[in-house]
């Protein structure tokens, strides 16, 4: 999925970025955190539980309803928060695309396991060159709407360590 050439990095927030994205990818987000690997049942309760408030359903009656159904709602009818929408943005990447997690990390130095960054390592954000290298070992080896969406969405989540990847993707953009 193509970001739009007009999506603000500086400030950009996660909700921001759920919002641009299109249906397919956030169908894709939907089923990895109530059906995928990664295990989020705080997600996936922030979920039941957003759902339940946009169609006036106690939250008991949410978790009865088929995934399908549960998805659609989510969808169609709840306009995610940071906190749910950071949640939706893992769950794609972590269920769908750790390779491409763990080839940026590796390229990095990031300690990692399966696209997990080591969580007794504090991540510093990385020097301009690194970052460059990451992302031209990304490009080489991934589509590049992943590439990017994988991007803004950690800028999105983590601006004060992530940061540099703004100019970058500002420098893809201009061509």
């Amino acid at each position: 999925m193509p970001l739009p050439g007009d999506l603000p990095l500086n400030g950009l927030s996660p909700a921001r970025l759920w919002s641009e994205l299109d249906d397919a990818t956030r169908r894709d987000a939907a089923h990895s955190l109530y059906r995928g690997e990664w295990d989020d049942p705080v997600g996936r309760h922030e979920a039941d539980a957003a759902i339940a408030a946009a169609i006036r359903f106690r939250p008991v009656a949410v978790r009865k309803l088929p995934l399908e159904k549960r998805i659609d709602y989510l969808l169609r009818a709840v306009r995610p928060d940071d906190s749910l929408a950071t949640s939706l943005l893992l769950a794609l990447h972590l269920d769908r695309r750790r390779p491409l997690l763990s080839c940026f990390l590796d390229r990095l130095g990031i300690p990692q396991e399966d696209g997990m960054i080591d969580p007794d390592h504090d991540v510093q954000p990385p020097a301009r060159e690194r970052l460059l290298d990451a992302v031209a070992g990304l490009r080489a080896e991934f589509p590049g709407p992943e590439v990017d969406l994988y991007l803004v969405s950690l800028l999105a989540m983590e601006p004060e360590t992530w940061g540099g990847l703004a100019v970058l993707l500002e420098e893809n953009r201009a061509g």
